[in-house]
């Protein structure tokens, strides 16, 4: 209790701002740590004392001189927003690609998230504005370098939520309420977002999930004209016709072989698209046919 009221007064007064107008250039939002209700955005301009310079070749572009970065350690952001000690962290970028990494990279001081390239701020054509770099000798695998970092998932949620809203009417939903509404459970092959997965356990395929079809969320009615927004708290969110979708059977998963979906492959929440039985979605739907993330659905 007192670990979680720690977090909750240091992020509290953040969320409301972020909830507000959203995570401010140069800034990164941790989920969490075992509560999904409260996200704290922290700036890294807020936690320059922390901050660390490097001069560091970027393996993604074959510049020839190293470049002088400047930034924040991983592992002291964590620090910063109660979220220490962890065992693993997921880091997931404007783009929806995913990066995890165990607690002996993080801890590693020369891990750092960084804002600035040469004393200017680091460009979206170099992964900005914030990109995670790490020191040469631990040798990471190229896809490691997550670009566009938006968001930090320390360990994994111990009580996820997700906000439906219907004729702005909202109702927030656990993992034990989708249990109580008729789940079914499907053997499938299933999507994962892009991106790097250090020792991280792979998920069979097929594997057997816990799905619950969009309409058992929304209710009967009158879909006609109606759209539905769905937002995920990374990455873009989408709008498309309701009652298309209804027609398509499109359903949310919430678990992968009786598990919580770790934040790592998508999770908590993901919204699956049946691209193959339902051809009128081309064209309209992320490319994998899945929307990772998934944080609201909301109808009006």
């Amino acid at each position: 209790m007192k670990f979680l009221y720690l977090i909750l007064m240091l992020c509290l007064p953040l969320f409301f701002s972020h909830a507000a107008s959203g995570a401010p250039s140069g800034s990164v939002t941790i989920l969490g740590p075992r509560d999904g209700s409260f996200p704290c955005v922290i700036s890294l301009h807020d936690v320059v004392s922390d901050g660390s310079s490097l001069l560091s070749s970027d393996p993604n572009f074959d510049a020839g001189t190293p470049s002088l970065y400047k930034g924040v350690p991983l592992r002291h952001i964590l620090e910063r927003a109660g979220a220490e000690p962890v065992t693993g962290v997921t880091l997931v970028g404007r783009d929806q690609y995913t990066v995890y990494l165990p607690k002996k990279i993080v801890d590693n001081p020369g891990v750092v998230l960084v804002s600035e390239r040469n004393g200017e701020p680091l460009s979206d054509y170099r992964g900005g504005p914030l990109k995670l770099l790490f020191p040469r000798e631990l040798k990471m695998n190229l896809s490691a370098y997550c670009w566009y970092v938006e968001t930090l998932i320390p360990d994994d949620y111990e009580d996820p939520r997700m906000v439906v809203r219907v004729d702005g009417n909202m109702m927030r939903y656990t993992p034990k309420d989708f249990d109580g509404l008729n789940p079914e459970k499907r053997t499938l092959y299933i999507s994962l977002p892009d991106g790097y997965r250090c020792n991280f356990l792979s998920v069979r395929q097929p594997s057997e999930v816990t799905l619950l079809a969009l309409s058992s969320l929304v209710g009967d009615g009158d879909f006609a004209g109606r759209r539905v927004t769905f937002t995920p708290f990374s990455g873009q969110a989408i709008t498309l016709p309701l009652e298309l979708l209804i027609d398509c059977g499109v359903f949310l998963v919430y678990r992968i072989n009786g598990e919580l979906i770790h934040p790592a492959l998508g999770g908590p929440f993901s919204l699956y698209f049946p691209m193959t039985g339902c051809q009128t979605l081309d064209g309209i739907i992320p490319e994998l046919g899945a929307l990772f993330f998934l944080n609201e659905i909301s109808i009006d």
